[in-house]
Formats: structure tokens, C-alpha cells, sequence
């Protein structure tokens, strides 16, 4: 195809799907290429991207509750901080590739032009840079990973200030809260969570939050070479899909996979000599501090130290809001971090902070290690590259053509005293609760080439014995055992068997907690589960039975007002506003014989309530019970949007937390987002190939045959051939085009 204003010495095609293969003398001039064509594709979604991350979303877009939330949130977190100097850290290599990746972005948004959804909201765009780069990466980070971790403390604060039984908390997150002071958290002043309006502008954004990767070694697959599996989840009803498909191609060298638009690299990727995936690790590095405020007689907010009061650092930030006057938003910090609210809001007292250890120098060195990856000779060097990348918090499993693989830790942990596990906030006036340094990499987790013949790692508890407790939340690990459990049932392993493996719909959750709460269920609810197999399919009626049975038996036991409280509960377990770390904590306490959670009452008839009411319940099929609709990133949702073709038909959505395909639909009244597989990739290191699909297509243009064009592959649990020799061929007839209306 003919793209104008090229500066650089490239060719570009597409391929059937769409994807562009991009030919160049030099990994620059690649790198080049895949800016312009991130600009093409993708221009209102890297734009947009870059001014949530400055803090700027409310004043460039549109003048959203939301967006002003989110502004005031990443503004105070100081996100769009210390950029510039970051990019004075990366190797004289790496700041040649990312400015020739900016060159390219720039060219491809002269070449493009405003787009509609600029247009319509009256974007007015401005180059792309180095520093843009610094906020789309730190998104990643921070936006998309380490708020994660963030709201579950909150959580944890919510539940201490609600008045949640002492003891009875310390069971659920055993060993995790023993040094939270309860007295002094229902002292301070209440942190309020996110809205959920704002906390879906976050789910938007790039992350890794939810992620399976395995590697399978020699010994055990059909071709004698390793294959890499690796699927991210996220949001993925919204339109155009997170990632961008692309093959690179300079001096018989070749990178492909899925990109980040807005940075030059491979969250999942292929080169000639390896293959790599990555999944969140949930490493907690970020903490809530107390902080003793009161004002000096000079008028200045203090902290105490010790017996001292020390003077705020004091920050303020210009507001913007389209169409209305611009605000300041005062921030205060410290050492130890960011003040949660101005105290001129509530006077004197107790307050939280907040600290992250991504806010650090040297933080940017992350854009360094995704593209050192391209040029790792083997599995055990990408491994080192791995291990030095600060943010975010990664679990790198890697596999080469020589027949390693290996898995990889990483991320810049803060060394707490022994017995703070992060969790639960701390009294900041004590210098024995401060951060004493980071963690040496060197002490990160580390696989390589184990006995076992593979790896898999599944947002699990990466903790060891006597090791750093890089996680301090509860998790679940039902995906992780799963993958295991097949991979060492499997000889002789196929690619064919990988695809149908990602898409797996066995949840050991249900095959677990079954036969614990079956016993006590009323006898019909007793009939329809009994030789359920577990799987949850779009056409299983059992699968809704036992989701209801679940839920009503965690509100019945955790609802109460001594416990979580019923309208909390509610939320926290139901699709409304999942939380795993609760669900992996109160599923250990089911599992035992005596709890806190029941000592004055009747654990057995508890859960005959809880069947009785699910018994009420209309029978649905599970596709019925969990089903969504696509919809567009910039339109969709509304009624312009239904009218102009924006949202899809209903379409069912297989899967649950629990199982290897993470279907997982989030509903309320007013919003439906959902948490699934982002992009899958199967690839054999015996072959210069990878097979993949993703919810969307490359095109962020509703108007484009590539805006859903893998959708249907998606859908059907299909593949399509990704190479650098640029044929395609599928796993089915299902790939859209002109002549298959989209779905």
C-alpha cells in the first residue's frame, strides 16, 4: 500500500487481516514504521491515552465527572512528573529507537489528519515525543496495575472504618493485617474509593491485570522445540481492541506480536530466536502511610516525626475543564508520600498517604527493557533483561529455539520490616514503618528449565518460603493449577492442543467448593448440580445454579453487619464490583470446619438459605447469565452511538474468574465492561510462526473492514497464522472481510 509522508526507507502491506508487515534496513527504521502505523491505525487512542496520563483528560476531551476524577487523581499522584528526566537514563541505543519510533508516530498523524472522534470534541494534538512515551508506559504501570493494588487496600481500610469484626478480618487475610492498628484507621479520615464511572476510565486503559502464560520445553511437545503460550486479559468489549498486531522486518531480523500504541514494544511477542509472554504478578509497591497533621502557628500544614513536626512539601496543580474556570488542586507530600486530601478539608488529625515505588528514578528504564527484548540472543539473556525492568510488577515467561525456557520476575519492591506485609496502612511517624531501600533483584523469582518439562504462571501467589512476600494480597491460583493440571496429563504437545487449552472452560473453583457447600444445598438444587461437569459453557444451565448458590452463600456468611456488611458484600462478590482478593479469602474460610465468620451461627443452614434463594431465581444458560455487547471506545454506549451501528447485538460470553478463558462480565444499571482474554498467541519455536487472535482488528475506524476483523476468530475459538514471511492462513473461514458482514 502507499502511505504519504514517509521519511524513512521503508516498505508497509498489509496482510489479509490487516496487519501491517513493515520492511526496513535498520530496528530504527522498524521501529519507524510501527509509530507511523500506531498514528494510522490508532491515533485518537494513543492522544486520548497520553492526556488521561498527563492529567488532562477533563480540559483536552471533554468536560466529564469522570475525566475530571481520573485528572485530579493522576495530577496528585504526579504521574506526568519527571518524564524528561527519565528519558536521560536510557542507553544512547534505546533513546535512537524511541525517537525514531516518535518520528514515524508524527508522520503518520500528518499524513492522517484529525480523526472524527478528535473532530467531534475538538482535539487540538500535539507532538508526539519521548516524554509521551514515559506517560503511555507509565499507564501501564500505575494506571492500569498498580491502582489495582491500590483499591484493594482501600478495601481493606473501608472494611476496618466499617466496623468489621477485629478478629474475624485478621482470619480472612491471615498473617497479612497483624500489624494494623484498628484503633488508629477508624481514627483517620475515610478514603474514599474511586467512583465507578472513574474506575472504568482506568479499566480502559493498557494493563496486564488478569494474564495466563506457559512454556511448554522440548521433552514434551510433538516438534522437539518449545512452544510459548500467552494470553493477557482485560477490558475487551470496547472497541478498537488494547493491542496492535504487527510484523517487523530489518536485516534478516523479525518482531511480532501485540504492541502497545503510544510505545515501541511487545507486550507478547516472537522474535528469530525466542518468544515471550508476560502476566501481572500483583507485586504489591505501593502503601498507605498514617500521617499525624496539624498547622503550624505560621499557617503551614506539618507531619510529626518522632516528637518533631516537619513542614509539607507543598505542590499545586492547574485543573483545566473544558468550558469551565480552571481550579488548583493543592497537593501535599513527604518522604514518605502523597497526602490523600488536602487538610484544609477536615483540619487537623489523622490522614493517609500514599507512596509508590514506581515514582522512583530510573523508573522509565521499563521502555528500555521491552525493546532489549527484540534484541535477546536466548531464552536465558532475555531472563536478565527481564529481571532489571523496575515497573510494572511482571511475571516474564520466556522460551528460545535452542529448547529453554525460563520464567522471570521483576519490579522495584519496597523492603518493609518483617512483619508489615503492606496490606494494611502504618503509622508514618515511626521511621521503623518506613521503606528501608528495594529489594535486591537478585532475590526475584526465577525458573529455568525446570524437571517438570513446562511453566506456568497465572496471577498466582508467587511468594516462597523464606523469601521476600512480594504479594501481600490473597489470590486466587485455580488458573494456574488448571494449565498444570493438563500440561502434565500431555505428551507430544501440539499447537492444536495450546489454542484449545487457552480456551479451556474447566473451573477448579467449582470442582472445590462443590462438595463443600452440596451437602447442606435443598434437595432439587442438590439434583440439577450433582453430575455437573463443571465447566461453564454458554449453554450450561448448572454453571448459573452454582454462581448463584456461591454468591448467596458468601452474603449470607460474610454479609452480616459484624462482617463485611451486606450492601459491601454485595458489591465485592457479585459482577458489580468483583474483587478476587476477597473471593480467594473467603474461599479459604469456606473450606475450613470452624470460623470466626460462624461461631454463633448455624454454618449449614446458612447455606440452605443461600440454595433456597437461588432455587427463586429465573433458570438461564450461562451464555444467557453472562453476555455483552461490543461497543465503541469513542461513541458507544449512548444513543447516538446504538443508532450510527456503534454496540453490537448481545453475544454470549463463555467462562468465569475461575477458569483458564477468564469470561468475566462486570454489570450495573449503567455500565457493562468486561474482563477476558485480550489476545491470544500459540507459537512453536520450531517454525517462524505464531498463531493468534484478538476481540477487534488493527483499525480504530468504525467504518473500517479492520476494525473487527478478528473478532469472528475470537468469537469461535480460531486462529489465524501470524509470520514474517507475510502469508495468513486460518484455522477457519470465520477471518471478516468485505463479503462476511461484521458481526
Amino acid at each position: 500500500m502507499e502511505f504519504p509522508r514517509l521519511t524513512r526507507d521503508i516498505s508497509i502491506e498489509r496482510d489479509q487481516a490487516g496487519i501491517p508487515h513493515i520492511t526496513a534496513k535498520t530496528c530504527e527504521d522498524a521501529l519507524y514504521g510501527l509509530g507511523y502505523m500506531h498514528a494510522t491505525d490508532r491515533q485518537t487512542q494513543i492522544l486520548f491515552a497520553r492526556a488521561v496520563a498527563a492529567g488532562q483528560a477533563a480540559e483536552s476531551i471533554a468536560a466529564r465527572d469522570e475525566l475530571l476524577e481520573t485528572d485530579r487523581f493522576f495530577r496528585r499522584v504526579g504521574l506526568h512528573r519527571n518524564q524528561a528526566r527519565e528519558q536521560e537514563y536510557w542507553p544512547a541505543e534505546i533513546q535512537e529507537q524511541v525517537k525514531a519510533y516518535c518520528e514515524g508516530v508524527n508522520d503518520g498523524m500528518k499524513a492522517v489528519g484529525n480523526t472524527l472522534p478528535m473532530w467531534a470534541v475538538g482535539f487540538e494534538p500535539a507532538k508526539w515525543d519521548p516524554v509521551s512515551v514515559l506517560l503511555i508506559g507509565n499507564l501501564l504501570g500505575f494506571g492500569g496495575l498498580a491502582v489495582s493494588q491500590l483499591e484493594n487496600e482501600r478495601i481493606v481500610i473501608e472494611l476496618i472504618q466499617g466496623g468489621c469484626d477485629e478478629e474475624a478480618l485478621r482470619e480472612l487475610f491471615p498473617g497479612r493485617l497483624d500489624h494494623v492498628d484498628f484503633d488508629l484507621v477508624r481514627k483517620v479520615h475515610h478514603v474514599r474509593r474511586m467512583s465507578d464511572d472513574a474506575l472504568e476510565v482506568l479499566m480502559d486503559l493498557p494493563r496486564l491485570a488478569g494474564s495466563n502464560a506457559w512454556a511448554v520445553g522440548p521433552s514434551r511437545t510433538k516438534s522437539g522445540q518449545p512452544i510459548l503460550c500467552s494470553d493477557p486479559h482485560l477490558e475487551t468489549n470496547r472497541l478498537p481492541a488494547i493491542w496492535y498486531e504487527a510484523v517487523l522486518k530489518w536485516n534478516g531480523e523479525y518482531a511480532m506480536g501485540a504492541t502497545l500504541p503510544g510505545c515501541p514494544l511487545f507486550a507478547v511477542g516472537r522474535t528469530n530466536r525466542i518468544s515471550w509472554g508476560v502476566t501481572y504478578m500483583k507485586g504489591d509497591t505501593t502503601d498507605f502511610f498514617i500521617e499525624e497533621v496539624r498547622k503550624s502557628e505560621k499557617g503551614n500544614w506539618q507531619f510529626r516525626r518522632d516528637e518533631s513536626w516537619i513542614d509539607f512539601q507543598v505542590r499545586e496543580e492547574q485543573i483545566g475543564c473544558k468550558g469551565k474556570p480552571t481550579t488548583t488542586l493543592r497537593v501535599l507530600e513527604n518522604p514518605q508520600g502523597v497526602l490523600e486530601v488536602d487538610p484544609e478539608q477536615f483540619g487537623e488529625g489523622y490522614y493517609f498517604s500514599m507512596a509508590w515505588s514506581g515514582m522512583a528514578a530510573r523508573s522509565g528504564m521499563a521502555i528500555a527493557t521491552w525493546l532489549q527484548m527484540l534484541a535477546a540472543e536466548s531464552a536465558a539473556e532475555a531472563l536478565d533483561v527481564a529481571k532489571h525492568c523496575p515497573q510494572p510488577t511482571l511475571c516474564w515467561v520466556v522460551a528460545d529455539s535452542y529448547g529453554n525456557i525460563g520464567m522471570q520476575g521483576n519490579g522495584r519492591f519496597p523492603r518493609r520490616r518483617n512483619d508489615i506485609s503492606g496490606l494494611g496502612p502504618v503509622a508514618a511517624w515511626d521511621a521503623r514503618h518506613h521503606w528501608q531501600g528495594i529489594v535486591s533483584k537478585e532475590l526475584l523469582p526465577r525458573i529455568y528449565n525446570p524437571e517438570c518439562g513446562f511453566i506456568a504462571t497465572a496471577n498466582e501467589n508467587i511468594n516462597e518460603p523464606n523469601r521476600p512476600k512480594f504479594v501481600s494480597q490473597t489470590l486466587p491460583d485455580y488458573r494456574k493449577r488448571r494449565i498444570a493440571e493438563r500440561l502434565s496429563e500431555m505428551n507430544e504437545v501440539t499447537v492444536e492442543q495450546m489454542q484449545e487449552l487457552q480456551y479451556d472452560l474447566l473451573s477448579i473453583q467449582a470442582r472445590e467448593m462443590l462438595p463443600i457447600l452440596l451437602p447442606f444445598a435443598p434437595d432439587a438444587l442438590k439434583e440439577r448440580l450433582r453430575d455437573w461437569d463443571f465447566r461453564f459453557n454458554t449453554d450450561s444451565v448448572e454453571a448459573v445454579h452454582f454462581q448463584r448458590f456461591y454468591r448467596n452463600t458468601l452474603l449470607e456468611i460474610f454479609g452480616h453487619e459484624r462482617g463485611m456488611g451486606p450492601r459491601r458484600t454485595l458489591y465485592l462478590v457479585t459482577r458489580a464490583g468483583f474483587s478476587s482478593m476477597i473471593i480467594a479469602a473467603c474461599d479459604a474460610i469456606l473450606k475450613k470446619d470452624q470460623s470466626l465468620w460462624w461461631q454463633s451461627r448455624d454454618k449449614a443452614e446458612m447455606i440452605r438459605t443461600a440454595g433456597e434463594k437461588a432455587l427463586q431465581e429465573k433458570e438461564l444458560t450461562w451464555g444467557e447469565f453472562n453476555s455483552f455487547h461490543f461497543t465503541d471506545r469513542f461513541f458507544g454506549g449512548g444513543r447516538v452511538g446504538r443508532l450510527l451501528g456503534f454496540d453490537s447485538p448481545e453475544y454470549p460470553m463463555p467462562g468465569c474468574h475461575a477458569t483458564i478463558f477468564q469470561g468475566h462480565v462486570l454489570q450495573t444499571a449503567t455500565r457493562e465492561s468486561t474482563f477476558a482474554p485480550s489476545y491470544h498467541m500459540v507459537t512453536d519455536l520450531a517454525t517462524d510462526e505464531a498463531w493468534t487472535n484478538l476481540p477487534g482488528g488493527p483499525s480504530e475506524s468504525r467504518f473500517s473492514w479492520y476494525y473487527k476483523s478478528d473478532v469472528p476468530l475470537w468469537l469461535a475459538a480460531e486462529y489465524k497464522r501470524l509470520a514474517p514471511d507475510g502469508g495468513i492462513s486460518l484455522t477457519s473461514h470465520l477471518l471478516e472481510s468485505p463479503e462476511t458482514p461484521p458481526p
